[in-house]
């Protein structure tokens, strides 16, 4: 019963915190369709693959992104480090180590007060906060919304459709695993059997049957077949992480 409340939990949660950040949809949408009406844009690039330089937005992007500053812890840090390399090294560490372990402390006491249902409550958070481009858009829409019409120009449309478009992909995502946390949650008692089931006949049926095959006729064989097969999963699955995490881009052309 508690995979079940903490999937109907998480897919609520997730729905809730979309929908309180799509209050700011229309006024984006409005900026967007103010200065398609305003400027000229049949001509410009909207894909991305052009960087137009010659606008407000452009300083934006290169002024809280490109150019972004330290915190001020942040900028001791980098201070301490410049100056006295050893004890800085050293102090990082011991923060680094000591947080590490208050952090898994912390886990492992909330896995034994609520369960392991608190991996589903991380992950749910993990992909309400999302990635940095939905906020980064909604920051420059923002920022872009406090200038009059006619102190931007036709390019600044450009960066304002791509991060309203951002933001859409953002919360079409988001929809669709709350969605989907909501649908599992009836049978989410049922995930933990499936998942051993799963695990097992991958192990059995694609690791272990083959190995001891191959075991028959040389056991050098087996362990090769055994370290390929769990490189080769272990690459594809990094790959398949960074495609979806950072998709290769081309290299923009900048216009001014």
């Amino acid at each position: 019963m508690e995979y079940t409340i903490g999937f109907l939990i998480t897919g609520s949660f997730i729905l809730i915190v979309t929908l309180y950040r799509m209050r700011k949809v229309r006024p984006h949408r409005g900026l967007q369709s103010q200065l398609q009406d305003a400027y000229d844009v049949s001509n410009l690039d909207t894909s991305g693959n052009t960087r137009y330089a010659s606008c407000f937005s452009h300083n934006w992007v290169i002024d809280n992104i490109a150019k972004k500053s330290h915190s001020r812890f942040g900028s001791l840090i980098q201070e301490h480090l410049a100056h006295n390399t050893l004890f800085a090294g050293i102090w990082i560490g011991i923060i680094v180590g000591t947080s590490s372990m208050l952090l898994t402390l912390l886990l492992v006491q909330s896995l034994r007060a609520i369960g392991t249902v608190i991996v589903i409550f991380l992950v749910g958070a993990m992909i309400s906060m999302g990635p940095s481009g939905p906020r980064y858009s909604e920051n420059l829409l923002d920022s872009v919304l406090k200038n009059q019409i006619d102190d931007l120009n036709a390019q600044d449309f450009v960066y304002v459709k791509i991060a309203n478009d951002t933001i859409k992909r953002a919360v079409i995502v988001n929809v669709v695993l709350a969605t989907l946390f909501i649908i599992i949650a009836p049978w989410a008692d049922m995930l933990p059997v499936l998942l051993a089931q799963g695990i097992a006949v991958i192990t059995v049926g694609l690791i272990w049957e083959p190995a001891i095959l191959l075991m028959s006729f040389n056991v050098g064989f087996a362990i090769l077949y055994i370290a390929a097969f769990i490189s080769i999963t272990s690459f594809v699955c990094l790959k398949l992480g960074q495609r979806f995490i950072s998709p290769e881009e081309e290299s923009p052309k900048v216009q001014y």
